[in-house]
């Protein structure tokens, strides 16, 4: 089975991510920039944080469909927001065209966040998100770091890349 990794890391968890899943399938890594990337695989996975409540590659993955989607197609996502909890997956299939919607599979992943970390960008969003929705827990969120990256949150996506594909 051939496949490759394409990603795109802000702060470090979806590089932590995509290079455990390197480790673990021997698919070669690409960062989403690079011109390179060999498009002809079976297997794609695709790495992202979630930013605005939607995957920062969206418009990358809309610009690039028509390259891969005659692969299977892996989507991982990254946040502070705990998947288990929060409506990271409804976020992402709102997000997602109709197309990609039934043909991509979805991991949401349990990523990090620690304020003191963020570009000056992040901070203003994350700063005015909270004083205008008056939203405790953004202010929560800005005074009590989250790190949930563990290689063991992986395990469904690995499996869903060894074992035949359904979808194609």
């Amino acid at each position: 089975m051939s496949g490759i990794i394409v990603y795109r890391s802000s702060y470090g968890s979806t590089r932590q991510y995509a290079e455990w899943i390197h480790e673990e399938t021997g698919f070669p890594l690409f960062d989403h920039r690079d011109q390179t990337i060999p498009w002809n695989v079976d297997t794609t996975v695709l790495g992202c944080p979630i930013i605005a409540s939607k995957p920062y590659l969206l418009g990358w993955m809309q610009k690039n469909w028509e390259r891969m989607r005659e692969s299977r197609v892996l989507l991982f996502t990254t946040s502070g927001a705990d998947p288990a909890v929060a409506p990271v997956r409804e976020w992402i299939e709102q997000a997602l065209p109709e197309d990609m919607r039934s043909a991509v599979r979805v991991f949401p992943l349990a990523g990090r966040f620690r304020f003191s970390e963020l570009g000056i960008l992040h901070k203003v969003m994350m700063g005015v998100g909270a004083l205008i929705l008056r939203n405790e827990g953004i202010k929560y969120r800005i005074a009590h770091p989250v790190d949930n990256v563990a290689r063991e949150n992986l395990d469904g996506l690995l499996r869903s890349i060894k074992a035949p594909s359904a979808l194609h």
